[in-house]
């Protein structure tokens, strides 16, 4: 039977590896300076060496999980996700990491391996394909392993761009988001003396939040909103600051028109995007058939026609021990971690996702720094949006927009 894994796979880079052209992946099309003081004090890569034996433990987790499934028919392989997976992530309910976070979170984790797995992953004891667990236990396990590994490869990728994510903070759209949920806000806004402390002290933070949104100066906005004690007047600072609230918002959803390669048909309702054929077929058959499952509405489909290397078109590559992500000028280069079987569902909802940074999509989660606490803030803003959290689908805002910006 033929292995999957991208990791045998020796061929794929289409080209060689350029620097990116940015820093945070998937959102920004202007070029980030990293960090100079990560790479120039005594704590560079501070981050990867604290976490090294769980990112090593993750690595041989998945190791693991491909022998195991190497032989396997494709009903009885063990997937770390399948169609019904969703992780939705709502802006009341945040994430929040850390390397402290980690650190513990991977002690809770491997105390619960079972006495059988430990020797296999904390140990060097010879890899098998056949788990010395049951497969439920086996497999709930990598998952848990592997779910800590993602989150140290991530931070670990992010540590050189922490002052970008700091200032990230700028696009928490958590004030306009609640304000809109909110039944009573116009009423209680108007009557804002009259409001009990701690109603008080939550509408504020809201308005406070959507200032933020336009001068990244949190500081300065509490300053603004403490000097406000008329009704009239706070009403005025929540209009004056609601037009860049809402386009913050809005431009988590909107498309950046960078592909010059899109061409639809006469009645719009089929686009095609040209892409530099990958080297392996078995990747090329499982990248447009994936994309083009997920990329389909009513009246709506889009194709990928594959070409020869132009040097403008979008490409894959694979480079193991990364969170995969689009990069470059013009969003044209996926990375995708080749030790990840694309047998698994988890690897192809991610190539649906990012190809939707290829056709201009914008990442519509926020994540971002808190230097106090060195923590790293994490929200989606639409729990089923293809775009926003995992497991989402491709939704008609998606055709509507590829409509209007191509």
């Amino acid at each position: 039977m033929q292995n999957k894994n991208l990791l045998n796979n020796r061929n794929l880079l289409q080209r060689p590896k350029n620097p990116a052209n940015l820093g945070p992946v998937g959102t920004q099309l202007s070029y980030v300076q990293p960090d100079s003081s990560f790479f120039s004090t005594s704590n560079s890569r501070s981050a990867e060496a604290k976490l090294k034996a769980l990112t090593a433990t993750g690595a041989k987790a998945i190791s693991w999980l491909n022998l195991v499934n190497q032989d396997r028919a494709p009903e009885n392989k063990l997937l770390l996700a399948d169609r019904s997976t969703k992780n939705p992530v709502p802006p009341d309910a945040p994430a929040v990491n850390s390397v402290k976070k980690m650190l513990e979170e991977y002690k809770i984790r491997t105390t619960e391996l079972p006495e059988e797995m430990k020797a296999y992953l904390l140990e060097n004891k010879t890899l098998t394909a056949v788990p010395p667990v049951s497969d439920e236990i086996f497999i709930t396990h990598i998952r848990k392993i592997n779910s800590s590994y993602q989150n140290a490869i991530r931070w670990i990728g992010q540590e050189p761009w922490l002052s970008y994510y700091e200032q990230n903070n700028r696009n928490d759209i958590r004030g306009l988001y609640f304000i809109n949920k909110d039944q009573n806000f116009k009423t209680d806004l108007e009557n804002f003396p009259t409001l009990t402390p701690e109603r008080k002290a939550t509408i504020s933070e809201w308005l406070v939040g959507m200032c933020n949104n336009q001068s990244g100066n949190i500081k300065a906005c509490q300053r603004e909103f403490s000097k406000l004690q008329e009704a009239s007047k706070i009403v005025s600072y929540f209009n004056k600051y609601l037009p860049y609230a809402e386009k913050t918002y809005k431009d988590f959803f909107t498309v950046k028109p960078v592909r010059q390669e899109l061409k639809w048909n006469s009645e719009k309702t089929k686009i095609t995007q040209d892409f530099i054929m990958p080297s392996v077929l078995p990747i090329a058959n499982w990248l447009k058939s994936n994309v083009e499952e997920e990329w389909k509405a009513l009246n709506f489909q889009l194709l990928v026609n594959y070409i020869a290397d132009n040097r403008t078109a979008p490409y894959i590559q694979f480079e193991a021990g990364v969170t995969p992500n689009v990069s470059g000028s013009t969003w044209n280069k996926i990375t995708m971690d080749p030790n990840y079987s694309i047998d698994d569902f988890s690897t192809q909802w991610t190539i649906r996702h990012e190809f939707g940074h290829i056709l201009g999509f914008p990442d519509c989660y926020l994540e971002f720094y808190n230097s106090k606490t060195k923590e790293m803030i994490y929200y989606t803003i639409e729990p089923d949006n293809l775009m926003c959290a995992w497991g989402g689908k491709l939704q008609q805002s998606h055709v509507l927009e590829l409509q209007k910006a191509y």
